[in-house]
């Protein structure tokens, strides 16, 4: 997470003090949300880093929504509004869901009778293009990375390492097997509410996202049989279109 930050920040200084994954934040007058992974920096900026595989998972209300939920869940009743902390949400997306050509976007509120300059109230948006995987930069080359499963085809060391482990380690077999129960159960719970193909829809998803599989892989791992798989890839894409 400190590579990721570092590169999408550009910024190698930074490093990572706190982590949280799967953070849940409750909000007593309205919708809770949980943050993919929840960070803090070595300079007291709290993070909120999501990633979106659909593209209505990442729409600018979203980035809002958890933009004011990192505000409150960093402020403590007696905090003075001046030692507010800088907040930024990261969302990571596999297309251009902003549709600007770019690999990536910085989103600040800017005061148009002076020329749109910073508003500066520390509160931060990014949107990186996961589609964009360049080998000319290093956000480029971290996008393709996120992307591969073969850590022999990686750029980042660090992040080939984290594959082999997973993939060849018995340790890394164990924990792999033990994000795949949660994510399964996961899905399973909600299948109990939406139904059987959504539930099994919903653990395919959360699968991709955690692993970076493709949705054949995904399934392949669920034992997913055969009669249920193409319904769940013309649901799984029709969302992208």
């Amino acid at each position: 997470m400190e590579l990721l930050l570092r590169i999408i920040k550009g910024r190698n200084d930074l490093k990572i003090v706190d982590m949280v994954t799967q953070n849940i934040v409750p909000n007593l007058y309205g919708r809770e949300v949980r943050f993919d992974v929840f960070a803090k920096d070595n300079e007291g900026v709290a993070y909120d880093f999501e990633v979106q595989r659909s593209d209505t998972g990442a729409v600018p209300l979203r980035a809002r929504y958890n933009s004011s939920l990192l505000d409150a869940m960093e402020v403590q009743k007696s905090t003075h509004w001046k030692n507010l902390p800088q907040t930024c949400v990261i969302f990571i997306t596999e297309h251009d869901v902003l549709k600007g050509a770019k690999p990536i976007y910085h989103i600040h509120r800017t005061i148009h009778e002076m020329e749109h300059s910073i508003f500066n109230d520390g509160a931060d948006i990014i949107y990186v293009n996961a589609a964009c995987q360049s080998s000319d930069d290093p956000l480029g080359r971290l996008m393709h990375d996120f992307h591969c499963t073969n850590a022999d085809d990686m750029y980042y060391p660090e992040l080939a390492e984290r594959v082999r482990f997973y993939k060849t380690n018995d340790k890394g077999v164990t924990k792999m097997c033990e994000i795949m129960n949660e994510v399964l159960n996961e899905g399973r719970a909600e299948g109990l509410a939406e139904g059987r193909i959504d539930g099994l829809l919903t653990a395919v998803r959360n699968l991709m996202a955690a692993q970076h599989l493709s949705a054949q892989e995904a399934m392949d791992i669920l034992n997913i049989p055969a009669e249920i798989r193409e319904v769940l890839l013309s649901k799984l894409y029709s969302t992208h279109t």
